[in-house]
């Protein structure tokens, strides 16, 4: 029996639009269908999409891929960025969120529909699921990747560049799968372990 779920968690972070840095405050809720069931998958899951959310996510700059000249500026200063294929609005940044976080659950969990607004859309809220079309748009290889990874932004060798590592793997944070088969495991409650973030929103 699969469980429905749905999760609201609002976040903070800069968008480079118009030759311009601001603060923006986004609300985004998940819409989800358990798919495993085991138990510490299903918490495994859940805490998946946590830490990327609010450790990778949160106070991260979208920025427009294409502006290599500006991303290499923020590197430089150290600040983490998350590029986007495209003007990082609401819709797009909506739309990688479901691809990104489906990625990251390795179908142990499916986020059937995303649902994105913020200060600066004026609070409009944008809607993807599996129904919407996005062929118009171009999938970065990271946005199916079940890793950490949120740029294909390669900054150019300089002393002065302070990197940010995105090589850190689920099991380095205690987030990889549980080996337990999932017939062994006792009935489909959904128990989330409340393993709160250091920078999570309270």
């Amino acid at each position: 029996m699969n469980v429905r779920l749905k999760y609201d968690m609002p976040f903070t972070a800069g968008v480079y639009y118009d030759g311009a840095l601001r603060m923006n405050n986004y609300s985004l809720r998940l819409w989800m269908t358990t798919n495993s069931e085991n138990p510490a998958d299903q918490n495994v899951s859940f805490e998946r999409i946590k830490y990327f959310v609010y450790s990778q996510i949160d106070s991260t700059i979208f920025i427009n891929n294409k502006l290599v000249d500006q991303c290499q500026q923020f590197a430089q200063t150290g600040l983490n960025i998350t590029t986007m294929p495209g003007e990082p609005v609401d819709q797009l940044i909506g739309i990688m969120l479901y691809y990104k976080l489906n990625a990251i659950t390795e179908d142990r969990m499916t986020i059937v529909e995303t649902e994105l607004s913020s200060t600066f859309g004026e609070n409009m809220t944008y809607l993807h699921s599996d129904f919407e079309n996005t062929s118009g748009y171009v999938q970065p290889v990271w946005w199916t990747t079940p890793d950490l990874t949120h740029s294909d932004f390669e900054p150019v060798d300089s002393d002065k560049i302070v990197s940010i590592a995105q090589s850190t793997a689920w099991r380095d944070i205690n987030l990889s799968w549980d080996d337990t088969p999932a017939s062994e495991a006792s009935g489909n409650i959904v128990v989330f372990a409340d393993f709160k973030q250091p920078n999570e929103t309270k």
